[in-house]
């Protein structure tokens, strides 16, 4: 048995903010059995945001059920595709560095213009 919910019709064909993702979470559990089968067609952009929320609540559901996203266009593909890779890429702590304070934006002018 297969459950598809179709993200235009949950939240429209723009998708934008980490609060639209959450509204996935209610329709994605309410599925007991089975597959659920998320669908983007009519989906035209979806924000770096949305994406990065939408991919740690999926993350999050594919622990306990299968889940497919079906119909991406390429713009969302390539979204969520990069979105997942820096996800997954250790977070990098940057050493040696110091925070520079200014006074006013001609120091801080100055300054940007030695670098």
């Amino acid at each position: 048995m297969e459950t598809k919910i179709l993200m235009s019709d949950l939240i429209g064909t723009e998708l934008r903010s980490r609060t639209e993702a959450r509204k996935i979470i209610a329709p994605i559990r309410s599925v007991k059995m089975g597959k659920v089968l998320i669908g983007f067609s009519d989906v035209t952009f979806i924000s770096r945001s949305f994406a990065d929320e939408f991919c740690g609540i999926i993350e999050n559901e594919r622990l306990s059920r299968s889940i497919d996203l079906l119909d991406k266009c390429d713009n969302v593909d390539i979204t969520l595709s990069i979105v997942m890779e820096n996800r997954n890429m250790p977070k990098s702590v940057q050493k040696n560095s110091e925070t520079k304070e200014f006074s006013d934006m001609e120091s801080l002018s100055d300054f940007l213009a030695t670098i």
